[in-house]
Order: C-alpha cells, then sequence, then structure tokens
C-alpha cells in the first residue's frame, strides 16, 4: 500500500501565519518522512449559506466554513512540485466541470513539467450546486455534471497526446486546430472519484484508477468487486485500475473501542485499519493526518512523525 497526505489547503493553519506556505511546509516534512504523495483537494468558493448536503457524511454537514481560506488547487500543485523532489503530486478531487478542460491540461500539464513527471489527477463531478451557480455555470451544468466530466477529460487527454493542432467536438466543449503544448512528461494518471456506480463505470471507461471517499473496508471491498466486474465487461484487465480512498488518520493517545472508525486509534489501531483496506485491495490512501483534539500544523506534523516511525504501510 502507498501512502499519501493532504496537505490541508482548505482552512491551512492560520496559527502559523503562513497560509499556504504552510501547505508546502507539510508536503515537504511528508517527503522527508517517507510518504508517498501529497495532495490538494478543491473548492472555489464556499457561500455562505449552502442550500446543497453534503454528500459523503450522514450529517449532510460540509466541515468547512465561508471564511476559511481555500487555497486554489493547481496554483499549489505547481509550489509543491518546485518544493519536493520525490512525492507525487495529486488532487483529491479536482472539479472538474469548474474550469475550461484546455486551461486544467494546461495547468497540469505545466505542474507535470515543473514536478519531472509526479502529478495525478483525481478527478470529480462536483456536488456543490451552489457553488456551480455562484460560477456562472449554466444549470445544465450541474444537473449533467457526469457528461460535462467526460467531455472536459476526453479534450484534455486530446490535448495531453496531440502531437500537431488539436481538435475536440464534444456535447460541451468545442475547439479545433489549436496548439495545447506543453505536453505532460508522463501519461498523467486519472483516477475517478465518488460514490456509486457512475464513478466506477467512469473510472473503466476513462481512466486509470479510482478514487473512493470515506468508504468504509466492507464498503471499498464491494466497490473493488464492483470495479473489477465492470472492468472485465469492458474488457480492461482491473489490475491496471489503482484503487485509492481519501478518508482521514487520527491518532489518539489511548486506544479507541470497537465502535471507532478504522483509521483512529493508536498506530497499532491505525495498522490494523490500514491491513483491513489492504484486504479489501486498496492501493494507495489519501489521508489528512492529524492528532486528536488538535488540528494544529504542529499537531499534524507530530501525527505525520508518529505514523512514519510506527506504521508499516509499505508492507501492506
Amino acid at each position: 500500500m502507498r501512502l499519501g497526505v493532504l496537505v490541508q489547503n482548505f482552512g491551512g493553519f492560520p496559527e502559523t501565519a503562513r497560509s499556504a506556505r504552510a501547505c508546502v511546509d507539510l508536503a515537504v516534512e511528508a517527503e522527508r518522512l517517507g510518504f508517498d504523495s501529497a495532495w490538494v483537494t478543491d473548492h472555489i468558493v464556499l457561500p455562505a449559506e449552502r442550500r446543497a448536503r453534503y454528500p459523503h457524511d450522514e450529517s449532510g454537514e460540509f466541515p468547512y466554513r465561508w471564511d476559511q481560506d481555500i487555497h486554489e488547487p493547481l496554483v499549489l500543485m505547481a509550489a509543491l512540485a518546485q518544493a519536493t523532489e520525490r512525492v507525487e503530486i495529486g488532487a483529491a478531487v479536482l472539479v472538474i466541470p469548474y474550469r475550461h478542460p484546455l486551461t486544467t491540461a494546461k495547468m497540469l500539464a505545466t505542474v507535470d513539467q515543473l514536478s519531472g513527471g509526479r502529478v495525478v489527477l483525481g478527478a470529480g463531478v462536483g456536488w456543490l450546486e451552489d457553488e456551480f451557480e455562484a460560477l456562472g455555470l449554466p444549470p445544465e451544468h450541474f444537473e449533467r455534471r457526469g457528461a460535462v466530466t467526460v467531455d472536459h477529460l476526453r479534450a484534455m487527454r486530446a490535448a495531453w497526446t496531440a502531437t500537431g493542432p488539436v481538435s475536440h467536438e464534444g456535447p460541451f466543449v468545442r475547439f479545433r486546430d489549436v496548439g495545447a503544448f506543453p505536453h505532460p512528461v508522463r501519461h498523467v494518471p486519472v483516477w475517478m472519484g465518488g460514490k456509486g456506480d457512475r464513478p466506477l463505470r467512469m473510472a473503466v471507461e476513462l481512466a486509470d484508477g479510482y478514487l473512493a471517499i470515506a468508504s468504509g473496508p466492507d464498503q471499498l471491498r464491494s466497490e473493488v468487486r464492483r470495479l473489477h466486474e465492470l472492468a472485465e465487461r469492458a474488457g480492461r484487465d482491473p489490475g491496471e485500475l489503482t484503487v485509492g480512498l481519501i478518508d482521514g488518520i487520527t491518532l489518539t493517545a489511548e486506544r479507541r473501542g470497537d465502535d471507532r472508525r478504522p483509521l483512529v486509534g493508536t498506530p497499532e489501531q491505525v495498522a490494523e485499519g490500514l491491513a483491513a483496506y489492504a484486504d479489501a485491495g486498496l492501493d494507495h490512501l489519501v489521508a489528512g493526518v492529524r492528532t486528536d483534539g488538535d488540528p494544529s500544523y504542529a499537531g499534524a506534523r507530530a501525527a505525520m512523525e508518529r505514523v512514519a516511525a510506527e506504521v508499516r504501510w509499505a508492507d501492506l
């Protein structure tokens, strides 16, 4: 198993007075400690009052406020590319309908050039209708955001691979005979993020992996089984598809009871949780790593140091 760290570009670490720089510092620490990747998340604006319910928590409450810093992910990925040498640099997930695909393709190719070929794109369709509206996107782009995402990703792949002027004729994006260089250093892996059958089908149709969100080991096992079934039907080798997961690791001072989440507890309990995920088919965990009760930069760094010293995830 591989293990990546979310650099917390939502909210950041205001107590450091370093804002975006603290996110970069956390990625540098992750690389020093032996983690495999560093990740950003994506929103552009958060409305002060939201109608939409957050789909990945039973409460429906999104755990961020409108007045917190939200550092732009693609710009921050470029900074991470310059500050690190080894870790992969990913977005978990980039909301594909928010940006024109030629702009997204250009920015990601540039980051991949800066990093020497270390970019991973977690791609999502989005969930916050209020944000679509604030960005001036047509209502259809929210209602058909899955189809928009497919069209945009195909346009991006065309831009990344064309040896001459590139054209794309899709239901939402059209351009003809334009230069879209530079290309990425490598084939940029795309992992489709989300829940339900649609992202699993999209992963098989046009991506390199699936990025689950807050799935427990049993649910992930079911999702992996379905992913492999769809891949075999489509004539794809299931082994070619990376299985990722976005979740959080929270370290506690004392052992937690059996009702804990799998990645909450002592380092020993977190290792048990990771083993359960590995058995379910997980290849790459993307985790916010925190100390229980301490959301500070110092707490995140201390938790990362404990995980690095006491949890042997590479052996799973």
